[in-house]
């Protein structure tokens, strides 16, 4: 009943019917129908059609929250491809955004200009230590900050969080965050610790040194009193190869979070195979290659200096090229440290038994890591990897932890209200599927290439994908921590 009426009298009422419903809490799934109306869910259950109802037969797939991107770098390409089909044809309704430190402006502006395109799928946002950190410092960042400069910092990350920012993520690796302190790290987050917002971290090392990055992104989480997360945890070099149980057993210990993404090759610029800045030094490189198989696994997916290059891994490059892999690197950082060139590189490192026991752990979610129209397959296919392959294939997950793992469990770590879940009152965001056919498409060679097996998703109850194509609603919104 609604203001004393049957919901009879009400048809613009829509009813998902037959599917397997998966709630997004962890469970199995049911047989059941799920009715929206004015973008929240209003039933679930054993439901009749209504007079003049809209009926989607869902039946022989599955009905699922949509799925939050844990880390998502869509906010990219979204201004150019405000439709966003290769997230949508992966299930994804949330894209959590401002992830490694990136920060241009104000979450406030940043928002609203993609808000003003009309996106299809939803955004949150992470406000960024490093763009924060340039802004303060601006070239003269490759020190400690003084403490008048962690003020300003902090005062800029407040007023992200006093927006609705889910928090502050860093990006250790990657200059400006390269320089900055503990002390300073543990500054800015407790300016979102009264917001109870997350400290989400591209910690300093993901190869030899990972264990003594994860510490620190610990000892930051402690000190400031915020919940902390490891951002795509990966074990990226021979040393650490084989030690996931540990990298885990810290999460436990010390109630933390991470996120994964499901493939063995990590995407960044070539600097991230070291962790020195002294680049002329070639003995870094020879531990660097090394560390990850060699030369043949490091492949050049941009350098904008020569786009000839692009494509070829450095072994490829070098035989054709006639110089070695070394030189060839070293010549790469000096063409793009200018802040006019750029490169990246996609590096297969990393070994499946460590990347299973990543994604079966419960406090370790799902993301893409990925852009809209990016140079690794990870942009275009990691939600239906999980599903097809890591869940149907080699049954590392149910069906129903999996969904948990890419719904609820960040809805609630990232505090996005009403979502992820299907339950009576919660924002109509879905995504219906099948099973026995969702897969991932894209590869190193066409990492573009869309994904297969989501049929239909809604987003803020408006049917953003119907049948695999995209459809003229554009309902995406700015998701606010709490809000």
């Amino acid at each position: 009943m609604i203001l004393g009426l049957p919901l009879i009298f009400f048809p613009s009422s829509l009813l998902i019917q037959g599917g397997l419903v998966v709630d997004g809490l962890g469970g199995e799934g049911r047989i059941a129908s799920i009715r929206v109306k004015n973008r929240v869910i209003v039933e679930v259950g054993n439901l009749t059609p209504l007079l003049q109802e809209s009926v989607i037969d869902a039946t022989g797939m599955v009905v699922s929250p949509g799925f939050i991107d844990a880390h998502s770098h869509a906010a990219g390409g979204i201004l150019k491809e405000p439709s966003a089909l290769s997230q949508l044809t992966q299930g994804i309704t949330t894209a959590v955004v401002g992830q490694d430190g990136g920060w241009d402006q104000p979450l406030e502006k940043e928002a609203a200009e993609i808000g003003a395109v009309k996106p299809s799928l939803n955004f949150a946002f992470f406000s960024g230590h490093g763009g924060i950190r340039r802004q303060v410092m601006g070239s003269d960042y490759k020190r400690a900050a003084r403490d008048e400069e962690i003020d300003r910092m902090s005062g800029l990350v407040d007023a992200d969080m006093k927006w609705g920012a889910v928090g502050m993520s860093s990006g250790l690796e990657y200059d400006p965050g390269y320089y900055s302190t503990t002390s300073e790290l543990m500054r800015l987050a407790k300016a979102i610790a009264p917001y109870k917002g997350v400290y989400i971290s591209h910690v300093r090392d993901e190869a030899d040194s990972a264990f003594t990055a994860f510490s620190e992104l610990v000892e930051i989480g402690k000190s400031s009193r915020v919940t902390s997360q490891i951002s795509h945890i990966k074990l990226g070099s021979s040393s650490v190869w084989n030690r996931a149980d540990d990298a885990l057993k810290m999460i436990d210990k010390c109630n933390i979070y991470a996120d994964v993404y499901p493939y063995l090759y990590w995407q960044s610029t070539i600097a991230a195979l070291v962790p020195s800045r002294d680049w002329e030094d070639r003995k870094i490189w020879e531990k660097g290659l090394a560390d990850v198989g060699g030369p043949h696994n490091v492949r050049l997916t941009k350098y904008t200096p020569d786009r000839s290059w692009e494509g070829y891994n450095l072994e490829e490059l070098g035989k054709k090229l006639g110089r070695d892999p070394i030189s060839i690197i070293q010549e790469i950082l000096r063409k793009t440290t200018d802040g006019e060139a750029s490169q990246s590189v996609v590096v297969t490192a990393m070994q499946e038994s460590d990347l299973v026991k990543f994604i079966r752990h419960p406090r370790v979610m799902f993301c893409s890591d990925g852009s809209i129209g990016g140079s690794h397959p990870r942009g275009a296919g990691s939600f239906p990897r999980v599903l097809g392959r890591y869940v149907r294939e080699m049954k590392v997950l149910s069906l129903g932890e999996a969904i948990r793992k890419m719904t609820s469990l960040p809805a609630t770590v990232f505090g996005l209200k009403g979502r992820g879940v299907l339950r009576p009152q919660a924002i109509a965001d879905i995504c219906i599927f099948n099973a026995n056919t969702i897969t991932d498409r894209a590869t190193p060679d066409a990492p573009k290439t869309l994904s297969v097996g989501v049929r239909d998703v809604m987003v803020n109850g408006e049917w953003v994908l119907r049948d695999g194509q995209v459809t003229t609603a554009t309902p995406g919104q700015m998701v606010k921590r709490g809000k």
